[in-house]
């Protein structure tokens, strides 16, 4: 979702659901379209998070010293990431107050809700926002039997919702746009010992490869659609090439398999929040997508960066176009740059585009369109990529650039704002 409105607003609607879900990799869920074109981030990279707390705030079977520690277990995963043996982000969570327990009399005075179909009130005070929001708080709430996800998403969500984060308050400071609220529910009724046809359940591993994503939310990633060919096999009982499935894929796959972060998922929180070394030790590749005149830049297209050594696992994308300032209301704005990030050098590279899945919209979405951008065909590009030292910016390989003409004609694209990111597991 980017932020399309004159006023700095509250946004806030990423579900993980399960049924029986210049860019920058996985990209940023925020963009500041208004002004900067810029990705909306916690401020110098450091998030923060309030825990439910109390005997009473358990998740499933889990105690609430078992909860607190698991997700403070798997924010470490998204601090600690190294890349070819680097150390590639600078972030820092820091806990605040504990909370109390939560449940469905007093969630209210937690959580703030505003999803994307309804227009809610708006305080242009600062921070703006929208909702009950705006408490200095970063709740990360256990719902320990689906009662607070029926009552905040709707009667029987809990049966299909396993969690949902992300962004809640985003405030202007010094002319920039950041995130200074997050807020998460994670719903513990599928993991609480009960299998029937109205408790679904899963293994608690696979279950941490959802919080893993929903966490992902909350510090301000969006989906990715890398690997979406190995999903596709995965769902038709090929397993083969289960380690290319991203975290932040818009579908639960196999939450042991998302639960370890892929290539992709690392290039994009190393992007968002970079350290120097990743700075210094990686390449990146810029270039644009075009319509079939040539002239007129194209959003909405994913490129794929694939390494040729091992293009399963070391491979990242970005979609172009969602790193933005201006008008683009039906995703037809003239915007067409990428930005691909976390080239080792002296390896090679292939580039390929494909459309985003039509299927990955609303909560399932992936910036900046919603619907997804459609009309052109998938290729790959003659040649390869590559650069030889540290910090180069790849703009020529064995083409004279890495500007991409698609087959797509102009014409105009009705979307609407995504409004929220979904994690839904379902055959194609």
């Amino acid at each position: 979702m980017n932020l399309k409105q004159p006023i700095i607003i509250f946004l806030f609607s990423l579900s993980l659901l399960l049924r029986v879900p210049s860019v920058l990799a996985g990209g940023p869920i925020l963009v500041d379209t208004n002004d900067t074109g810029q990705a909306v981030l916690w401020q110098d990279g450091i998030v923060h998070y309030n825990l439910e707390s109390g005997s009473e705030a358990t998740l499933g079977t889990l105690s609430n010293a078992e909860a607190v520690a698991l997700v403070k277990e798997l924010f470490e995963d998204w601090q600690n990431v190294t890349l070819n043996g680097v150390s590639t982000t600078s972030i820092t969570f820091v806990e605040g107050e504990p909370l109390g327990s939560i449940d469905t009399t007093n969630v209210n005075s937690h959580f703030t809700y505003c999803p994307p179909h309804k227009q809610c009130p708006l305080n242009q005070t600062t921070p703006f926002n929208r909702g009950s929001a705006e408490t200095g708080e970063s709740p990360i709430l256990f719902d320990a039997d689906g009662s607070m996800t029926d009552m905040l998403e709707g009667n029987g969500a809990s049966q299909s919702i396993l969690g949902f984060a992300g962004p809640r308050v985003i405030e202007s400071v010094g002319g920039r746009l950041y995130i200074t609220e997050g807020q998460a529910v994670l719903n513990g009724k599928f993991i609480d010992g009960i299998r029937n046809s109205g408790n679904p359940e899963t293994d608690i591993n696979a279950y941490k490869g959802a919080i893993i994503h929903e966490l992902g939310h909350f510090i301000g990633l969006d989906h990715t659609q890398v690997n979406l060919a190995s999903v596709v096999k995965y769902l038709s009982d090929d397993t083969s090439e289960k380690e290319g499935i991203p975290s932040m894929f818009p579908l639960y796959v196999d939450g042991q398999e998302q639960l370890s972060l892929h290539y992709d998922d690392k290039v994009a929180v190393s992007s968002l929040y970079p350290s120097a070394a990743f700075i210094s030790s990686f390449c990146k590749l810029e270039g644009t997508v075009f319509r079939l005149d040539g002239t007129q830049e194209l959003q909405g297209v994913n490129v794929v960066l694939q390494d040729i050594s091992d293009p399963i696992v070391e491979t990242t994308s970005a979609v172009s176009g969602a790193l933005y300032a201006g008008s683009s209301n039906a995703c037809d704005g003239n915007f067409g740059d990428y930005t691909l990030f976390g080239l080792i050098p002296g390896h090679q590279y292939t580039l390929s585009i494909e459309a985003i899945r039509p299927s990955f919209r609303g909560g399932s979405s992936i910036e900046p369109c919603d619907p997804p951008q459609a009309g052109f065909s998938a290729k790959i590009l003659t040649g390869v990529f590559s650069c030889d030292s540290e910090g180069q910016v790849i703009t020529t390989g064995t083409q004279d650039s890495p500007m991409i003409v698609t087959t797509k004609q102009v014409t105009a694209l009705t979307t609407t704002s995504g409004g929220g990111c979904s994690l839904i597991q379902e055959r194609f």
